[in-house]
C-alpha cells in the first residue's frame, strides 16, 4: 500500500528521468531572458565563454593575436609572449563600471557634551583626591562666588555621586570615594585641621570600636601623620587639659611600649592584654 493510500484511477505511474533524458528546451541557452543584452547572467556566461576560449586555444598553442579558427578578431589586451595570458593587463583592458555601492563616507566623530561648571568642580575635587589631598570648602569658596549653587548641583547629578564629604574641626572636606577609602578621608580631614590632640584622641576612639585595639604611640610616627615624639608628648598633655577628652589613657605592654586607648569602648586590663599580645605578634614578625 502506498503512503498516501490507495492511488487513485488516472495517476499514472512514476517516473524518474535521467539527465540526458531530459529535454533541452529547459536549458538556459533557449530562455529568452538569459540571452538579453542586460541581464547580468548572459554577461557573464559570455565573459566565460571568451576566457574559456582564449585559455583553450593557448593550451593547443596557437596565436592568440591571430583569432579562433572561426575568423573572430582575436583579443590584443590578453595578448602576451610565449602563449601565456597577463591577468593583470586583462583585468585593465576590461570596461570601468560605476560603483553602484558607493563607499560611505567616514563617520564624523561625536564631539563630547561640554561639562555644566559642578561637573568641572567634581573633576578638580577627583584630581586632588588622586594626588591624596582633600579639597576643603575655602578652597571652593576661593574659586567660584557661586560655590553654594554647585554644591547643590553637584549632589543633584547621577555622575558626581562619587563626591563625598567629610566634617572636620575646621571645615568641610571634600573627596572622591572612588579612589579614596572614607577612613583615609576621615584621618587626612583631621590632619588638614592641623589640631594634633584632638586628632589622636579621634583615632585612638576610631581603632578602640572598630577593631577593638589599642593605639601605640609610634602609629603616629608614621605616614600619615609623621608626628615628632615631642609633639606626640605635647598633644597628650593637652589632652589631659581639654574638657570632652577624658576617656583617652595610656597603658603599657609587657616591654614597655605606650599604648593609648579610649575608656568608651575597652577596660584598662583589657587593653593592656591587647596590647601585649600586639607586642608578642610584633617580635614574631
Amino acid at each position: 500500500m502506498s503512503l498516501f493510500g490507495r492511488r487513485k484511477p488516472g495517476f499514472s505511474k512514476e517516473v524518474e528521468l535521467k539527465p540526458n533524458e531530459i529535454s533541452g528546451e529547459f536549458n538556459d541557452a533557449l530562455d529568452p531572458a538569459a540571452n538579453r543584452a542586460d541581464n547580468p547572467k548572459a554577461e557573464k556566461i559570455d565573459m566565460q565563454q571568451k576566457a574559456s576560449s582564449v585559455l583553450s586555444r593557448i593550451v593547443r598553442g596557437e596565436n592568440v593575436e591571430q583569432g579562433d579558427p572561426s575568423g573572430q578578431p582575436g583579443e590584443p589586451e590578453m595578448n602576451a609572449p610565449h602563449g601565456t595570458v597577463d591577468l593583470l593587463d586583462y583585468m585593465e583592458s576590461l570596461p570601468e563600471v560605476e560603483d553602484p555601492f558607493p563607499p560611505s563616507p567616514p563617520a564624523e566623530p561625536c564631539p563630547a557634551p561640554e561639562k555644566t561648571p559642578a561637573e568641572l568642580l567634581a573633576d578638580f575635587i577627583r584630581a586632588r583626591t588622586v594626588a591624596a589631598q582633600l579639597t576643603p570648602l575655602a578652597l571652593i569658596r576661593q574659586e567660584d562666588e557661586h560655590w553654594e549653587e554647585l554644591l547643590a548641583q553637584m549632589a543633584e547629578i547621577e555622575s558626581c555621586a562619587d563626591i563625598q564629604a567629610v566634617h572636620g574641626e575646621r571645615d568641610t572636606y571634600y573627596y572622591s570615594d572612588a579612589t579614596m577609602a572614607h577612613n583615609y578621608a576621615m584621618i587626612a580631614a583631621y590632619i588638614e585641621d592641623k589640631d594634633i590632640p584632638r586628632t589622636i584622641a579621634q583615632m585612638v576612639r576610631f581603632n578602640c570600636k572598630t577593631y577593638p585595639a589599642p593605639t601605640p604611640l609610634y602609629y603616629f610616627m608614621r605616614h600619615p601623620y609623621s608626628y615628632t615624639k615631642p609633639q606626640i608628648d605635647r598633644a597628650l598633655t593637652e589632652l589631659k587639659r581639654r574638657e570632652g577628652f577624658s576617656d583617652i589613657e595610656e597603658t603599657a605592654a609587657f616591654n614597655g611600649v605606650v599604648y593609648l586607648f579610649s575608656t568608651q569602648s575597652m577596660s584598662p586590663r583589657y587593653a593592656q592584654a591587647l596590647a601585649n599580645g600586639a607586642e608578642h605578634k610584633e617580635g614574631e614578625e
